[in-house]
């Protein structure tokens, strides 16, 4: 039944888009600005987009966000299954989309060369990153240029005359970026290795810190700080996102101090989880005094409540009720560790049949940390793949937290939970 009344609503809303696709409404129309969107190829849920306005002798950064709030209400069957799923997960040979894959496709995504409803946070800077002012609206908008991390990149780095929008904002952004860092943000800035399944083949994918990224991780930071301020002021009811303060780093297991691997684990490793609460209080370690997740409304329930509160607000409609909000906030603190580890253990599966793919390979690590050494149990570090997992490692080596060494895989048919590996001679 639940499954029949979600179809009727997929089939209203596209019916209605439309009938209004195209067509001006009341709100703010932004569709004359160059927007683009900066996105993995492969992403079907695009809920962001930048663009950059030029206002005299300034400019002013928009910062655009989808708006699926705008064509289902709260408590309808679609936000009753977004609320069950809470977020879109991904595992490597399927996705589970939070809401209708039809309707992220058709309606709610920034698709490049369409008209689409947006809420637009348009700021202007101070030059040392501080803000001057901002302007919160429901817009429309047009993306005129879909990019991939590689193309925006390109954009950042030539600068061409007549695209150097995306130049000028990186560096706008890296200039918030060391305001953040003087209020006490902690930037850990390092590659990683991504699991890639196709046709049950995993590869290994590393994703590297570029411009193109630190652009769209500070513009997504900056929305949720203003916009968390926005409904601070506005006593508007959602969930923060809070990490509390952070330990000093010892160093004092780190025998060398150009160990960049090693100690970004540590550091990592001293902060505390961030979590949603009805309250907003500091996120230590992004520096902002408050915090919100809004920028992923498509696939985060957290950025939909977002959502549907700022539209709400800004059309002078009742208000979802603070006790509503904090029951969803239990849910989301719970389920979205679920998820967390859904996606982890997906990982984790298809990491070691990558490893058993490449079993004569010889990988050269870094110990990190020892979880259990009398059972042999270990986090290692692949240098070659910035790729850190939890591993048993047969030895007969007294082996020291941050030393470096070879190993190579190691079949084992008694337990499939954990990946083993034996140490090699260097010269092997």
């Amino acid at each position: 039944m639940c499954n029949k009344i979600i179809d009727n609503e997929v089939k209203n809303i596209i019916s209605s888009f439309k009938q209004t696709n195209n067509v001006i409404t009341s709100v703010k129309d932004l569709s004359h600005l160059k927007t683009y969107s900066i996105d993995d190829s492969q992403t079907n849920e695009i809920d962001d987009a930048i663009s950059l306005e030029k206002i005299y002798y300034q400019h002013k950064l928009w910062i655009h966000i989808a708006s699926p709030t705008s064509y289902f209400d709260y408590q309808s069957a679609i936000d009753k299954r977004a609320r069950k799923l809470i977020s879109t997960v991904y595992l490597s040979t399927h996705t589970y989309y939070m809401l209708p894959d039809i309707l992220i496709k058709d309606v709610f995504s920034l698709s490049e060369k369409e008209k689409r409803k947006s809420l637009s946070l348009g700021v202007i800077f101070n030059e040392d990153g501080s803000i001057e002012s901002i302007e919160i609206v429901q817009s429309i908008i047009k993306v005129d240029f879909r990019l991939n991390y590689t193309e925006a990149d390109e954009l950042i780095d030539y600068a061409p005359k007549e695209e150097e929008d995306l130049s000028i904002i990186s560096k706008i952004l890296q200039s918030r970026k060391c305001w953040r860092k003087n209020s006490g943000a902690t930037e850990i800035l390092e590659s990683y290795g991504k699991i890639i399944v196709e046709d049950n083949n995993p590869t290994l994918k590393i994703i590297d810190p570029t411009l193109s990224r630190q652009l769209i991780s500070e513009s997504m930071i900056l929305y949720g700080n203003l916009i968390s301020n926005f409904t601070k002021v506005n006593k508007i009811p959602v969930p923060y996102r809070v990490q509390q303060s952070i330990d000093k780093v010892s160093t004092d297991n780190i025998q060398d101090s150009d160990n960049k691997v090693l100690y970004n684990f540590v550091l990592k490793k001293s902060m505390s989880k961030s979590y949603y609460s009805i309250n907003p209080m500091p996120h230590w370690s992004l520096g902002l005094t408050s915090y919100l997740h809004a920028t992923s409304p498509i696939r985060r329930y957290a950025d939909l409540i977002v959502n549907y509160q700022l539209n709400r607000y800004l059309n002078n409609n009742e208000l979802i009720s603070k006790e509503d909000v904090e029951e969803i906030i239990l849910e989301i603190n719970n389920q979205g560790r679920q998820n967390i580890m859904r996606y982890r253990e997906d990982q984790k599966y298809w990491l070691s049949k990558w490893f058993e793919t490449n079993s004569f390979n010889v990988y050269h690590v870094i110990l990190l940390n020892w979880i259990n050494r009398y059972k042999n149990i270990c986090i290692l570090y692949f240098l070659d793949y910035h790729l850190t997992t939890i591993c048993n490692l047969k030895s007969n080596k007294n082996l020291h937290i941050g030393e470096s060494f070879n190993v190579q895989n190691i079949v084992n048919n008694n337990n499939n939970d954990i990946i083993f590996f034996e140490l090699i001679p260097l010269s092997k």
